[in-house]
């Protein structure tokens, strides 16, 4: 019996050359993979979040996903063969020189496939790039089967469509987890405290900045109240690439919102840490985000874009929420953590639980961090479920007008502090239907406070309308209408907008508009204005255009609630008095104010 011999294949396996130059992508791919993640700290830190914060059945999916694309790439790395462009022989790979990107490109699509489990776009980048090459790898080694490269497919595309829904169905599940408080009549909260808007703020704050190297960053800025001001805060960050490896910020500003022009108080003293200096460090560069991600957990998310300034007994100090998640099969929800506290000499301090409510650094501020609230209220808007979404629009949506978008941090008359959304009807309808309030002290559970207005008011997408038709002979082309801010005293609701010049350093007029009856009251600053300035124009105009047809007790009524909303205000006055002797108190001016 003739045995015939085994087929020799043609192909060669790489010689020792082409090795070395495969090694040598392989390393090239994990340097910039840890040049670019922090030495993989960030890029750990991405999973770990994913892990803690994406919905069970999504995770599953996610994993599923990456598992499937991986597998056969990872089969074709170790047996070193091409799909159908033959590199392998010895003489090609000696003469091709394509081992090198062969070995890059295979760790970069591998990074990017796990990365998937995190993210849907890094999944996505993954199956349109190393998905393909997974394709044509099972391909080849079913024997050209198109049958197994069918199934393969359909095994694929059934997890997309399956994450896809899944993926939609999320927050109509988690809308389910918040609790939702109906208002039988709206909280009576005060917008007109804030009246300098973010960017006038900037504009002022940049002007005391002398240093070139260094400048601030207007997406940096939060908000908080000391008393009855507001304060703006940035921290004096470098500029540029090389600026920010090697220079340190240089101290801290602060701008108070209550007044025009706003006063401006600079902290200059060299600081360790900010938000856009880093490091150098040999394979990747160190930051603040880093340091804070290897101090508090990988599994916590630092909210960088909610970072506060504060200034205690004369020290700067850097506050960063972190965030966690509740969450189950099908729903996830983010929740306060507790806070990062950095100081000048780049200490990092994590403050969790009871501790958060006894803390100095932390006293008036709002615990709640902005961007927590805004994905509560966004979440709820699926209550009505899902065919109610996304067929029938029966929900509400938020709009942000201007460069500081909603929600709008507000004070109630006892100093007690909501995040403010209104929300209107989807669709070409502008009308103000939803007050919703979150409270600041509310961090372990998602609590919505909603207020239903019994009639239509303006919304805040028309408020610009009203304040240009106020204002006929303005040229607009020249100026900007900043900040449309709900207030509500007595019960009505106002919206509080300023207009500027083009680069927000000239204050024109704050115009308030009521959005039951669209009349406009406006108040153009001369020298100085204050917040009671603008709460005495509002007030007068109200009690001069009472109807008096009524007779004396309709007058009386009216003067009544002047001499209330005076006492009110006189309280308020007497807390920011209080505060400011605690601030005397406690802490130094350390810096110069102007």
């Amino acid at each position: 019996m003739n045995v015939e011999p085994a087929p020799v294949s043609s192909e060669k396996p790489p010689n020792r050359s082409s090795w070395s130059r495969l090694i040598l992508g392989v390393v090239a791919g994990f340097v910039l993979g840890s040049l670019v993640s922090g030495g993989y700290i960030l890029y750990l830190h991405g999973l770990f979040v994913a892990f803690a914060s994406t919905p069970l059945l999504v995770l599953v999916l996610r994993t599923l996903l990456t598992v499937v694309g991986l597998a056969p790439l990872f089969y074709g790395l170790v047996r070193l063969r091409s799909i159908k462009i033959r590199l392998a022989t010895e003489n090609a790979s000696r003469e091709s020189g394509l081992w090198i990107p062969i070995g890059f490109g295979a760790v970069v699509i591998v990074l990017i496939g796990v990365y998937g489990i995190a993210s849907s776009a890094a999944l996505l980048v993954f199956w349109l790039t190393g998905g393909i090459v997974s394709a044509a790898i099972v391909y080849e080694n079913s024997g050209q089967s198109r049958r197994t490269l069918a199934a393969y497919a359909a095994i694929v595309i059934a997890l997309f469509a399956m994450l896809g829904f899944v993926s939609l169905y999320a927050p109509v599940e988690a809308s389910k987890h918040i609790t939702v408080e109906k208002l039988n009549g709206p909280i009576d909260v005060n917008g007109l405290r804030r009246f300098i808007p973010l960017m006038t703020a900037y504009a002022y704050a940049s002007d005391r900045i002398q240093i070139p190297t260094h400048r601030i960053y207007p997406e940096d800025s939060y908000v908080y109240y000391l008393g009855n001001s507001s304060v703006y805060n940035w921290i004096i960050e470098p500029e540029g690439f090389w600026n920010q490896l090697t220079k340190s910020p240089l101290g801290a500003v602060f701008v108070y919102g209550d007044e025009y022009p706003p006063r401006v108080k600079l902290v200059a003293r060299p600081l360790e840490w900010g938000l856009h200096n880093k490091r150098f460090r040999l394979l990747f560069f160190d930051t603040l985000e880093r340091r804070i991600v290897m101090t508090a957990g990988l599994q916590y998310k630092p909210l960088l874009e909610d970072n506060i300034e504060v200034l205690y007994n004369g020290k700067i100090y850097i506050l960063v929420p972190l965030v966690t998640w509740k969450r189950g099969l099908l729903y996830s929800l983010p929740v306060l953590h507790g806070y990062v506290i950095v100081d000048e000499d780049e200490n990092i301090e994590v403050v969790t639980g009871d501790r958060l409510a006894s803390d100095p650094r932390l006293q008036g501020m709002p615990l709640l961090p902005e961007a927590v609230a805004r994905d509560w209220v966004e979440a709820y808007r699926y209550k009505v479920g899902l065919v109610g979404f996304y067929l029938y629009h029966n929900t509400y949506v938020i709009r942000d007008i201007g460069t500081n978008p909603q929600p709008y941090l507000e004070q109630r008359s006892d100093g007690q502090l909501y995040w403010v959304f209104v929300a209107e009807p989807p669709g070409e309808t502008y009308s103000a239907k939803y007050i919703i309030y979150v409270e600041t002290s509310s961090t372990s559970t998602p609590r919505l406070l909603f207020y239903e207005l019994p009639e239509p008011a303006i919304g805040i997408s028309k408020v610009e309308s009203y304040v240009k038709q106020a204002h006929p002979t303005y040229d607009w082309g020249e100026l900007s209408i900043e900040e449309p801010m709900p207030t509500l005293l007595n019960g009505t609701l106002y919206w509080k907008a300023t207009v500027t010049t083009k680069d927000y350093r000239g204050l024109v007029s704050v115009d308030i508009v009521n959005a039951a009856s669209g009349e406009v009251i406006s108040l153009q600053p001369r020298r100085k204005v204050t917040y009671l300035d603008v709460l005495h124009a509002l007030w007068s105009r109200e009690a001069v255009e009472k109807p008096t047809t009524g007779g004396l007790e309709e007058r009386i009524a009216a003067l009544e609630r002047r001499v209330a909303e005076t006492i009110k205000a006189l309280e308020e006055i007497q807390r920011e008095l209080q505060e400011l002797r605690r601030l005397v108190a406690n802490s130094t001016t350390g810096g110069q104010e102007g």
